[in-house]
């Protein structure tokens, strides 16, 4: 025998209503009826609702659509367990519901603003550029691109004894400083990442960046230039270099581009410089454009910056330190973050506090790394080709960058990105 019992889920304005059926015997193979159904289907369905359109939710705005449909349809018990009640309750329903539907959460890795005609973009920019540096006959093409770096790249989960209801840990880090931005510099000829370039938060041109300005590692006096030698093997001293700035924003600003065009000219001395980066308006702001020309214009040195931009929404398609490096950079960065960690002594209530200086040493060894791994595996290079900016390009690396191109159309999430950004035709 079975008994059922009625719960609405609507208020005044919803006709909807939700059983749930209690069962005094379970049925064979049935397994317990789901509470909740209206709910989950409702969850369901605007989830796919906005995977359809291109837009898909993020943890936050779904549960935030869910809290605002059960305030406005579902019944005073619902309100209770799910909006007023634990908010550890609310996250296991959906993840239940997840699961069950076949739905994940996932990072992002492609960009919303990607053009509807993006690979035409792609080809058409990486065309100009390779002819632009081709006709200008750069000696070194680069292809420079600003990432983050926390002090503390820590999660949010710990391992723990199974059972255990609160978990935290004793041990507190110093977030005051907070991150750095890095400039990484990728070099098609070497296949290396050059020395970074490293901002800070501090004050510009104060007393913190006066120390810092001829940083390198154990050597303060040391010409980037005599390093370079050869183009067989010079990237390892290279890698022992960082020009370390400060800012408010710790971020790129056209001061901060200045110093880095600069810092790029001491080492590449009497040679044409092909530049790739962003659209970011402190990379071509007036006051940057001024400064290229003067530096071309200077007989004295014969150093020259040949600068081209990549345009909006093409940087994860054909940035190289996009494509082929800053995952890797990152990661060894997070490793050897945590490889400082583990050796550091416990000391309860204190914090654990990361040095600028041991921040640039991680940097410096990660790039390091890298570079020792191109020597066999030339995958910045390799990168360059994926990426169609190779100037000195024959058929084979072109051929690279088609089958780049090509599998990113058949990327999914792509796919629907593009498809629902496209207008409809009525013809």
């Amino acid at each position: 025998m079975s008994t059922s019992k009625k719960y609405s889920l609507s208020r005044s304005n919803c006709s909807r209503t939700c059983y749930i059926s209690r069962t005094t015997k379970r049925r064979p193979g049935g397994g317990r009826p789901r509470k909740w159904q209206e709910l989950e289907e409702f969850i369901n369905g605007k989830i796919r609702y906005y995977w359809e359109c291109g837009a898909p939710l993020t943890s936050e705005q779904l549960q935030a659509v869910i809290q605002q449909h059960i305030s406005s349809n579902c019944s005073d018990a619902a309100m209770d367990i799910f909006v007023k009640g634990k908010r550890n309750t609310l996250h296991k329903f959906i993840s239940r519901v997840l699961e069950r539907h076949q739905w994940s959460v996932r990072k992002i890795s492609i960009s919303q603003s990607v053009p509807v005609d993006w690979r035409m973009k792609a080809e058409m920019n990486s065309a100009r550029i390779r002819k632009k540096f081709k006709d200008e006959d750069v000696d070194v093409v680069i292809n420079a691109d600003e990432t983050f770096l926390l002090f503390h790249p820590f999660g949010e989960k710990l391992i723990a004894p199974t059972g255990i209801k609160r978990v935290g840990s004793a041990v507190q880090v110093d977030n005051e400083k907070w991150g750095a931005t890095v400039m990484i510099a990728c070099e098609f000829r070497t296949s290396s990442i050059l020395p970074p370039m490293v901002i800070f938060t501090g004050v510009y041109c104060a007393k913190l960046m006066t120390q810092w300005a001829k940083f390198s590692k154990g050597k303060s006096e040391m010409d980037s230039t005599s390093l370079y030698m050869s183009l067989s093997k010079p990237m390892l001293l290279l890698s022992f270099l960082a020009k370390v700035i400060f800012n408010e924003s710790h971020w790129m600003t056209s001061n901060a581009s200045i110093i880095y065009i600069s810092y790029l000219t001491s080492m590449f001395r009497g040679k044409t410089i092909g530049l790739i980066w962003d659209k970011h308006s402190s990379h071509y702001s007036a006051d940057v454009m001024e400064f290229i020309e003067r530096c071309n214009a200077d007989n004295a040195t014969e150093t020259r910056i040949v600068m081209e931009l990549v345009d909006e929404g093409l940087t994860p398609i054909i940035q190289v330190p996009d494509v082929a490096v800053n995952k890797v950079f990152k990661s060894a960065v997070k490793g050897k973050y945590h490889t400082y960690r583990s050796g550091l002594p416990i000391k309860i209530g204190e914090k654990v506090s990361i040095s600028r200086e041991t921040m640039v040493q991680f940097i410096l060894e990660a790039i390091s790394d890298i570079n020792i791994k191109n020597y066999d595996e030339p995958f910045i290079r390799d990168g360059f080709k994926r990426c169609g900016l190779n100037p000195w390009s024959e058929a084979q690396s072109l051929n690279a960058f088609k089958d780049h191109l090509d599998k990113l159309e058949e990327n999914e999430v792509l796919k629907t990105m593009l498809k629902n950004q496209k207008a409809l035709s009525l013809a």
